[in-house]
């Protein structure tokens, strides 16, 4: 399909109108970047400028110390459940004449 004269015609006449437009979008685009950055810098001014009410630290080193602390006493309780073990143990498996008498005779 081929472009007619009486279309080349109509084409021409809003050739300005097209070219507009696109550098309306073009510089849209721009323009609301500019807009934003100009609105981020007086937010930021003006929290630079404020009294700023403080936050919460929470638990900072308290926590700390308490996790510390809460592992030393793991450890402790796995130690002494450890040596109970081994007491145990110990105590079912060794007899008090083995190895001291021997025999002899026999």
């Amino acid at each position: 399909m081929s472009i007619l004269p009486i279309d080349m015609q109509i084409l021409f006449s809003q050739m300005n109108q097209v070219g507009k437009e696109q550098s309306i979008q073009k510089e849209g685009t721009a323009i609301t970047q500019s807009l934003q950055g100009m609105e981020l810098v007086k937010a930021t001014e003006q929290q630079d400028n404020s009294v700023n009410q403080s936050k919460e630290l929470g638990q900072g080193l308290e926590k700390l110390n308490n996790d510390e602390k809460k592992k030393q006493e793991e450890q402790e309780r796995e130690k002494k459940e450890k040596e109970k073990k081994e007491m145990q143990k110990k105590s079912v498996f060794a007899d008090p004449d083995l190895g001291k008498h021997i025999d002899i005779l026999g």
